[in-house]
């Protein structure tokens, strides 16, 4: 078996790519794995004790030729092509598309040849976008900030790969003894909307080398220096010692595995401490889901916030040595277990019952009571659009040149969009059916029309789950599996 990997994305998801890495060849350690990456993030693939061969995109070479002032686009698709040639003769038996971008989308495309098993996005031989597996079309319909989503990035990518991760899969090496280690604190983030200011981070480091004896050390990438110049002015009684932009890859994971703590946004240092098994203490900003991307190590806390001005310095300092002592936490903060841990709410987090909802679509778990009477109201509308759509279908399959019963359609469709921007207690119903049209490809007008309805009977049985008439051409259906 050749089973090719890409992941085109920055370092955290990379490092998050580890476990499933590691789960694969452990599935099948005769098993030739390769794996795609950036070039500008290459150092992060790991060792040949897990990848086969990496094979390394570089970006600027075919991205170059296009923003000069006299594009070169055959230069730029020369480039590609190269890489592309060379990967299609590798005859590989499986593609593994971890990337979930348009761009990555095309090269599974050209890269998978027509036996190949294909898992994430590619494309249908249109080009629109084919969402071939479910794990994939969970993610494109349910992930990211803002939405209810509550499983983690690297389950994600467990479940589109088909593997199952154990603790196993997330170490990497022996375990360093900490007692004596520092504490380190990532001061930036790849967005300036993940972490602190770096005045509030200069009372941070000041409340920790004022309140234990270890030493702190800060961490962070060339263009955060002068953050921790800033930082590193101020009078403290004992002077972090700055690491900023000043290490390698290799040093960083190094930095990490012997500290005792790691102090930080959603950032790759974290996803490091996931492999290296470092407590974290994760400050996280409403533009991620902690959810998704948050720490994985033992012993880690997160701390939600909605902007720094809503925390003080001297709690997460607070905290922070609080979770070095094992001791409870005084924020209510979410608790991190282990790897394969599901994560502990201290406080109820946001978006609750529209978690549940996703666990009954997607999961089989029990569909929960509706939160509200507008609840009930917005599924009264998707009702008559379930009604509304399968009517014009009805037609369509009769004569497929009615321009009236597509025009409805598109109608019924923004409707849909309507209701959910209205009442996003529905966001997991609307995301699951609208992405489960999208994954019909090109096809005949019939059998077109027909995979259509299939998808609009299935959300008439979801709403007869609340309704007892959501679907009056179909009944009360009470064994329902829409995932």
């Amino acid at each position: 078996m050749k089973i090719l990997i890409l992941q085109l994305a920055r370092l955290g998801d990379i490092y998050q790519t580890w476990p499933v890495l590691r789960a694969l060849k452990r599935q099948d350690p005769q098993a030739q794995i390769h794996f795609l990456t950036r070039a500008k993030f290459a150092a992060a693939a790991p060792g040949r004790d897990v990848v086969d061969r990496h094979w390394v995109l570089d970006t600027r070479s075919v991205l170059e030729p296009l923003i000069d002032e006299k594009p070169d686009l055959n230069a730029a698709l020369g480039s590609l092509g190269s890489i592309i040639g060379e990967l299609k003769a590798e005859a590989f038996d499986k593609v593994i598309n971890l990337s979930f971008s348009p761009f990555s989308s095309f090269l599974v495309k050209e890269i998978a040849s027509a036996d190949c098993e294909v898992k994430g996005y590619t494309r249908f031989d249109d080009g629109s976008l084919c969402i071939p597996d479910d794990g994939s079309a969970y993610f494109y319909a349910q992930t990211g900030p803002g939405r209810a989503n509550r499983l983690h990035v690297t389950d994600l990518f467990a479940f589109v790969s088909d593997v199952e991760l154990t603790d196993a899969d997330w170490s990497v090496g022996q375990e360093s003894a900490r007692d004596a280690g520092s504490i380190v604190i990532h001061i930036g983030a790849s967005d300036p909307g993940k972490t602190l200011s770096w005045s509030k981070w200069m009372q941070v480091v000041k409340g920790l080398t004022t309140g234990q004896t270890g030493e702190v050390v800060l961490v962070g990438a060339p263009n955060e220096r002068e953050l921790a110049d800033q930082i590193c002015a101020a009078a403290f009684e004992r002077a972090p010692k700055n690491r900023v932009g000043q290490t390698s890859l290799d040093e960083l994971f190094d930095i990490v595995r012997n500290a005792r703590l790691l102090i930080g946004g959603d950032s790759a240092p974290i996803h490091i401490a996931g492999l290296t098994a470092t407590p974290v203490l994760n400050i996280s900003f409403p533009m991620v889901s902690f959810w998704e991307t948050g720490p994985r190590s033992p012993h880690s806390r997160i701390m939600p916030i909605a902007g720094e001005d809503q925390i003080s310095a001297d709690e997460i300092v607070r905290e922070a040595l609080g979770l070095l002592a094992r001791k409870s936490t005084v924020y209510p903060v979410v608790r991190v277990s282990g790897p394969t841990i599901p994560y502990v709410e201290l406080r109820p987090q946001p978006r609750a019952f529209e978690w549940e909802l996703l666990k009954a679509i997607y999961m089989s778990a029990d569909f929960p009571n509706p939160p509200s009477e507008l609840f009930t109201l917005g599924l009264e509308r998707l009702k008559d659009v379930t009604v509304l759509g399968r009517e014009q279908l009805a037609t369509l399959k009769v004569n497929s040149a009615n321009s009236t019963a597509a025009l409805i359609l598109n109608r019924a469709s923004e409707i849909i969009d309507r209701v959910q921007e209205m009442i996003p207690e529905l966001s997991p119903i609307v995301g699951w059916f609208k992405t489960e049209l999208s994954r019909i490809g090109p096809m005949p007008v019939a059998e077109l029309v027909d995979a259509t309805d299939s998808v609009y009977r299935r959300l008439g049985e979801v709403i007869a789950l609340y309704l007892p008439d959501g679907d009056p051409k179909e009944g009360h259906h009470d064994d329902v599996n829409v995932g």
